[in-house]
């Protein structure tokens, strides 16, 4: 039985895409290999043989404000690198699986479906829609899956950072009142829903392509903040503020939801996150 391989195995998704593969599933992290010495990479993959069916691909520069001052680092990992594997995957007859986001949509229309053109304006942005531009150049039998706002238990990485569900649990143990931007709009996605959705991406083989894969429904971030908050029973005082009272180096869409219209529902982010949340 052919196996999967994931890179950035000990990141939030990583660890998810893991659980749900299990045996089927050899995880690369940085101590097993460095993504961005190519020649090492492919020697790698190649060394695998026969034996991989997909890459799946969780390594990426995730820091959307560092990416207005670290430009070269965002495009390296999100750019370059992306094109390097696909070509890599393409040369060894692999499917690959690569991530985006809903940050390549610049938010006037609201809502996107898979066959929207991207309009990036972030540093961040731009050199996610860079590696779509790169993997669909280079690759060969790929999905390219955007999705947002990922929750789930933090990566066994030191490096991995924890979500926004933890960060307001955490905080709410050290401040009484609760600041939360009320006019940004996004889909919400629990890790865990969405390795189960690639998945079954790669075994029921959906045609290959770009998906939108997020739990049905969207949410402000003072909406997610509350509903967190009352699902752990907790009496933060919670404010909305609006998103000009809380500059931040990238600009981020105003309103950047994700329609799904190639692949069945994900169960309602409310639900994914009370689960989430009972687990934890």
């Amino acid at each position: 039985m052919k196996k999967i391989l994931v890179l950035g195995g000990r990141g939030m998704l990583g660890g998810q895409l893991k659980g749900v593969f299990g045996n089927g599933a050899i995880a690369w992290d940085r101590e097993e290999c460095d993504v961005l010495d190519y020649r090492n990479l492919a020697r790698k993959i190649k060394g695998l043989g026969g034996s991989l069916s997909a890459v799946i691909n969780c390594a990426a520069y995730n820091n959307v404000d560092g990416a207005e001052t670290d430009r070269q680092t965002a495009f390296k990992l999100n750019a370059e690198f992306v094109g390097e594997l696909a070509a890599i995957c393409k040369e060894n007859g692999i499917s690959l699986v690569h991530f985006s986001s809903n940050y390549v949509f610049d938010g006037r229309l609201g809502e996107y479906s898979e066959s929207d053109r991207p309009n990036p304006e972030s540093v961040y942005a731009q050199s996610k829609f860079q590696g779509e531009q790169e993997l669909q150049k280079n690759g060969g039998n790929f999905y390219l899956v955007r999705t947002a706002v990922l929750f789930g238990p933090k990566g066994e990485s030191p490096k991995a950072k924890p979500s926004f569900v933890d960060l307001m649990l955490d905080l709410s143990k050290k401040a009484d009142t609760i600041k939360a931007v009320s006019d940004e709009i996004n889909s919400i996605t629990y890790a865990r829903d969405l390795a189960a959705a690639v998945k079954t991406l790669l075994e029921e083989k959906y045609p290959y392509g770009i998906y939108h894969l997020v739990n049905s429904g969207c949410a402000s971030w003072y909406e997610l903040a509350g509903e967190i908050f009352r699902i752990a029973g907790k009496t933060a005082n919670l404010v909305p503020i609006h998103s000009s009272e809380y500059p931040r180096p990238a600009r981020r869409p105003q309103k950047s939801v994700l329609l799904n219209t190639k692949f069945p529902p994900l169960r309602p982010w409310r639900e994914a996150l009370r689960e989430y949340m009972q687990r934890n």
